[in-house]
């Protein structure tokens, strides 16, 4: 008599690989969701950091720092005043990356993009500032450098982050502080700010 070989059946086969496919549709947008969510935790604690390093600069100097732009390692020492918080006295460690870079950046430049920064001017010394990233999706649609304390910042509508709109909604993630008096008919998000700093973190 014949012994039959044990095995799998190609039904039972198939109710597996169906199986697996069900868990990993269920588990990668998770786990994709996860993974930007824990992007825009670092961006919060990072600006949140940068901007308490910001205010001991000031305590110290008398104002805040110049400027900074997204890719400070290419510039002078002067023209990124994220440098400031970190030589000759260390305010804090290090300058973190913006965790936010758009591909199409990645590969034009070697060093890493780092958080903006903008200030608001009164009688030549930076009395305010703004740190801000892209957020999730890699645009810049909120924040201006150049004059965060004036006038609509990229159209004046859909510029903030908000995670209520969607993980990966339009706007910048921000953080405004010093002496808003400087603010001059700002307006994020259709709402007009003149004097007064907008709420940072918008959730």
């Amino acid at each position: 008599m014949l012994k039959r070989a044990k095995g799998f059946t190609l039904i039972e086969l198939l109710i597996v690989v169906a199986i697996i496919g069900i868990l990993a549709a269920i588990a990668v947008p998770n786990f994709m969701n996860a993974r930007l969510k824990a992007k825009v935790s670092k961006a919060y604690s990072d600006i949140k950091a940068i901007a308490m390093a910001n205010e001991m600069y000031r305590m110290d100097n008398g104002a805040y720092p110049n400027e900074s732009e997204d890719y400070p390692y290419e510039r002078g020492h002067a023209e990124a005043g994220v440098f400031w918080l970190t030589t000759p006295v260390a305010y804090m460690s290090g300058i973190p990356s913006d965790p936010f870079t758009p591909s199409t950046e990645k590969v034009d430049h070697s060093t890493p993009r780092v958080y903006e920064s903008g200030t608001g001017k009164r009688g030549g010394k930076n009395v305010a500032y703004c740190f801000f990233t892209v957020g999730p999706d890699g645009s810049e649609n909120g924040i201006e450098s150049a004059q965060p304390f004036y006038g609509p910042q990229r159209g004046g509508s859909n510029n903030t982050y908000a995670s209520s709109n969607g993980l990966v909604s339009a706007g910048d993630i921000y953080w405004y502080g010093g002496d808003c008096s400087v603010a001059t008919m700002l307006i994020l998000d259709g709402v007009l700010y003149k004097g007064t700093c907008p709420p940072n973190f918008r959730n």
